[in-house]
């Protein structure tokens, strides 16, 4: 079942950049923070080298009213400028209340391991996703509207699709293709860099802010600059709306190929892919829902999700990597027509615990 685009969608937003926000010295957190805009397949691919493993759990806080990155840091004993550095800000970003901040001595990117980065990634190999969780595409096949999934094991090289030729309208899951050409501008302009050049890619994720969403969009040179930026890394079947980013279109294999392409850290070094996956990490309690309820409590997840309401039903989506029993998983899953935003939010949660129940065997 593909997923047919609405006539009359609800816009999700335009490219008109906000105003910017003056950034006090010593920022307080009073509320939502302000934006501060500053081919073919070779016959028998191998996987790439080196399967990582899980690190120790991370440690977050998450910003109260009155918090400051100086508070927060002497509270757990860390500087403020690795606390800072832990979570892709300067050192006078503007706190949200409610952010999680990653605590930089508590382990790896969101508590991942992550494999060596710059390897020369082979295509994956490609198989239905029934092959892997027969149980996962039973579940979806008898869920009303469209529905899209794609995993990827690291382990094998493998790459899991369920309809993988059905497109969807992206809504904020195209946050991720923003952040990812941003990290890859600043990486281009200086190979060790270590901070992300913009607190854009705060609210941009982990309270995914429309407006700072618009900002970067043009600040990074605007859908032909995100486009160049996927086809660099293979990414061939997502398109950027020019007009409101959140229709840009795309298919399930497609986004767990750019996370894919993240997790190997392609075309950035390890320190901005780390910025990445710390804040997917650190997303907001009150979007934690879907793929981060359904999974096992002993496993992390560094994701992103999108929803929508259209003319034709809910979109929601999320797409990301999750830790199952001591697995790196990648993936995607994209979801059309639903009547309801919880009984999209309900798909999401129910497939990934099937997978996770593959998983653990």
């Amino acid at each position: 079942m593909t997923a047919s685009a609405p006539v009359s969608p609800t816009v999700l937003a335009r490219n008109t950049p906000p105003v910017a926000s003056a950034t006090p010295k010593v920022p307080i957190a009073t509320g939502t923070a302000p934006p501060t805009p500053t081919k073919e397949k070779p016959p028998t691919p191998g996987p790439p080298t080196a399967t990582p493993t899980p690190a120790q759990r991370a440690q977050y806080h998450t910003v109260s009213t009155g918090d400051t990155l100086y508070g927060i840091s002497r509270r757990y004993g860390v500087s403020m400028e690795g606390l800072a550095e832990a979570n892709g800000l300067s050192s006078d970003a503007t706190l949200a209340v409610g952010q999680r901040l990653q605590i930089p001595a508590a382990g790896e990117a969101g508590g991942l391991k992550l494999p060596p980065a710059g390897q020369v990634l082979t295509a994956p190999l490609e198989q239905p996703l029934s092959q892997l969780a027969p149980g996962v595409v039973a579940f979806l096949r008898q869920r009303r509207g469209a529905t899209a999934a794609a995993v990827y094991l690291p382990r094998t090289n493998t790459l899991y699709t369920y309809n993988p030729g059905a497109r969807f309208q992206m809504a904020s899951t195209v946050k991720v293709p923003i952040m990812a050409t941003q990290l890859a501008r600043v990486y281009a302009a200086n190979p060790n860099a270590v901070l992300p050049g913009t607190d854009l890619l705060t609210p941009l994720i982990t309270t995914s802010d429309n407006d700072a969403a618009t900002a970067l969009l043009v600040e990074v040179g605007g859908p032909p600059a995100v486009t160049a930026e996927l086809r660099a890394r293979g990414v061939n079947a997502t398109e950027i709306n020019a007009e409101a980013w959140g229709l840009s279109t795309t298919t399930a294999p497609d986004m767990a190929l750019l996370m894919r392409s993240l997790y190997y850290g392609e075309r950035l070094n390890p320190r901005l892919r780390d910025v990445a996956f710390r804040l997917m990490s650190g997303i907001v309690a009150e979007q934690r829902w879907g793929v981060p309820a359904g999974l096992p409590a002993s496993s992390t997840v560094a994701f992103k999700g999108g929803w929508l309401p259209v003319q034709n039903g809910w979109l929601v989506h999320q797409i990301g990597i999750a830790v199952i029993d001591n697995e790196p998983v990648i993936f995607a899953y994209y979801n059309g027509e639903q009547p309801t935003f919880e009984y999209g939010k309900q798909t999401l949660r129910r497939a990934v615990e099937l997978l996770s129940v593959r998983e653990e065997k």
